[in-house]
Formats: C-alpha cells, sequence, structure tokens
C-alpha cells in the first residue's frame, strides 16, 4: 500500500513540475460557471439567554465563470471578472 502512495506522489510531483516549467498556451476561453450557497431569510436562536439569528436556509446561486485551458499540459484557469473591449473606430461628423 505505501508503494502505491509513493508512486502516486511521485506522479503527482512530476505533473506539478510539467506544469510549472510549461510555456501556456491557452485555448479560446469557455463558458464555465460555478455553483455557490446562498443563505436566504432570518430565523431567531435562542438557547438559554443566548439570542443570535441565522439563515432559515441556503440556495444554489450560479456565479457566472469563464476558463481556458493549456493545449500543452491541461492547466485550467478561471476567472469571474470581465473587461470591457472596445472594437475599432468611427469617424465623427
Amino acid at each position: 500500500m505505501n508503494s502505491k502512495i509513493e508512486e502516486l506522489k511521485k506522479q503527482i510531483a512530476s505533473e506539478e513540475n510539467k506544469i510549472r516549467n510549461c510555456s501556456h498556451e491557452f485555448g479560446q476561453p469557455f463558458s464555465d460557471p460555478k455553483i455557490e450557497k446562498e443563505g436566504y431569510g432570518y430565523k431567531m436562536i435562542a438557547q438559554g439567554s443566548d439570542v443570535w439569528g441565522n439563515y432559515e436556509g441556503y440556495r444554489d446561486k450560479v456565479v457566472p465563470q469563464w476558463s481556458k485551458v493549456c493545449k500543452k499540459c491541461g492547466f485550467k484557469q478561471s476567472t469571474t471578472k470581465l473587461k470591457p473591449i472596445i472594437v475599432g473606430q468611427e469617424p465623427e461628423f
């Protein structure tokens, strides 16, 4: 069992080294939304003289996210940030 663990650790180290030394060549970004939990409602909880509030429940919230993958090593990079793109110019009369 320990030899299997050591073999897997060596494979992980090899893959991490490959990613670290790669001159990344990313493909086109694609939409890759992630799901986060969001609390809703409010309820009071009392235990003896201690009183505090808490969410009534949680629901899934879809957060827009974009990712791109390196064509060489498979490294995946993700972001939730957007920047405006200005395309071209046109004359103003």
